[in-house]
């Protein structure tokens, strides 16, 4: 397995974990029928704890926390060979993320305020911290964009493009969470997954760099 097969785990199985969770539910008759994307009718959390679904999403998302440790970890070794520097906060601000997913899933299921209250927290710091992993990365390249290759310009602004679309759709989550209006549960919930999958994309584009410039694990031994 390269550095590049690890980037599209974290890129495809998340994806899957969520929408399998979703399809899971509504073949045993738990979820509501929607376009989650689109409609909102059931958030990732409500989607993943339902029925079977709590073992499908669990399964997958907690070797996936694992998966992000060395996927960070080998992004932080590619991103100091591109640029020359040592981008630490790429990886600590990847790293906290991996953590608090990890603290997500695991309370994932369980009943009670103070496990609500671990889950919330959970899943608002996973999201936190790996967008600001994402955007130190997205940075840390545009700087370097004169010595940076035609393909991997065209992938880093496919990167931010995502990334400013998932935050926007962030600014909306929380304007009609603070509005408190009547379809704002459904507005949420439609923001997070699209913000999600669009976060997901990095991943995808990562790989792609990576195998554009031949990353391999020998690599570590020279960054």
């Amino acid at each position: 397995m390269q550095p590049k097969h690890i980037a599209w785990i974290v890129f495809l199985i998340p994806i899957l974990a969520a929408n399998g969770a979703y399809l899971i539910g509504r073949f045993e008759g738990v979820a509501y029928e929607c376009i989650p994307y689109l409609h909102g009718c059931t958030s990732i959390s409500r989607a993943a704890r339902l029925g079977s679904a709590i073992f499908w999403f669990r399964g997958l998302m907690m070797p996936i926390a694992v998966f992000l440790f060395a996927f960070w970890y080998l992004h932080y070794h590619w991103l100091a060979h591109i640029t020359g520097k040592r981008p630490f906060h790429v990886l600590i601000s990847g790293v906290i993320g991996a953590v608090f997913l990890i603290l997500y899933v695991d309370f994932l299921g369980t009943e009670g305020d103070f496990y609500r209250f671990m889950r919330e927290q959970g899943i608002l710091f996973y999201f936190a911290f790996t967008a600001l992993a994402q955007m130190f990365s997205i940075h840390w390249l545009h700087a370097k964009t004169e010595v940076l290759h035609r393909r991997l310009k065209r992938l880093l602004q496919a990167q931010a493009s995502l990334i400013i679309i998932a935050w926007g759709f962030a600014m909306v989550q929380l304007t009609v969470k603070t509005l408190e209006l009547s379809w704002s549960s459904q507005m949420e919930n439609a923001a997070a997954w699209n913000v999600s999958l669009l976060m997901s994309f990095f991943y995808l584009f990562t790989a792609w760099m990576w195998q554009h410039t031949q990353y391999r694990w020998t690599l570590l031994n020279k960054s």
